[in-house]
């Protein structure tokens, strides 16, 4: 599980084939999504009218590719995506030329933040609490979104470290000290950014998976601590942890 700086964006193509990939290993990790949208609709769920289209044609693609039932509206289309894929999914989509917004999303399994907090904001408003996001990132990330094409795939990985093996965890938990602490978790997600062909609209989706830090391997926990003392103070809190 390669770890990289979090001020590098490290984008890598994939096959498309390799997007939002269904398996059966990921039976009890959407059992987890179906509570989550059942119990916490307001929480895990969120969708603007500028969004709907963009939702809509993504639940249609979905359906046609995998054999499920099309949904007819852009609601349908959001419970389609949160029930049957395990990846969180953020629709970025945006009006002429002004920046992307997030208009619409499933978000089951966040890391310390909110989905209400941030829909319909731009892509610098939604990474506001990111250290040097609007210095070193903000720019970056705008001109990949721009380029993109529809048809092609791209994919990088996020790391963090957490205090509690939970998925879902909208609100903060008390930080990780890795000089002192024995039992903690390696919070991995894979990421992936996909471009609609009609509504132009960002697929952004989020799997995440948590691994005890006692099974992580020895060569990658070496990366991660290594990288824990490179990063400062405003990463270290950012990403809740004490060196």
């Amino acid at each position: 599980m390669p770890v990289s700086h979090p001020t590098t964006i490290s984008m890598q193509n994939a096959p498309m084939a390799a997007w939002l990939e269904r398996a059966p290993a990921d039976a009890e990790t959407l059992a987890l999504r179906a509570r989550l949208i059942s119990d916490v609709p307001g929480v895990v769920l969120g969708l603007l009218p500028q969004g709907e289209a963009a939702t809509l044609e993504l639940g249609c693609i979905l359906a046609a590719r995998d054999g499920l039932t099309p949904p007819t509206t852009a609601r349908d289309a959001l419970m389609l995506v949160g029930r049957n894929y395990v990846e969180d999914i953020c629709i970025l989509t945006k009006d002429g030329s002004g920046p992307y917004l997030l208009t619409a999303g499933v978000i089951c399994f966040p890391n310390r933040w909110r989905l209400s907090e941030k829909l319909g904001k731009p892509m610098l408003a939604v990474h506001d609490p990111v250290p040097e996001y609007a210095e070193k990132l903000g720019a970056q990330v705008d001109f990949f979104l721009d380029r993109l094409r529809p048809g092609r795939c791209f994919k990088r990985a996020n790391w963090g470290l957490a205090s509690a093996p939970t998925l879902h965890l909208p609100d903060p938990i008390p930080p990780v000290n890795t000089k002192a602490d024995a039992d903690f978790y390696f919070r991995h997600e894979g990421q992936s950014f996909v471009k609609l062909p009609d509504t132009g609209a960002v697929i952004f989706s989020i799997r995440t998976t948590i691994t005890p830090w006692r099974d992580v391997p020895e060569g990658d926990r070496t990366a991660v601590l290594a990288l824990v003392q490179s990063i400062g103070p405003d990463w270290l809190r950012y990403k809740s942890i004490t060196a």
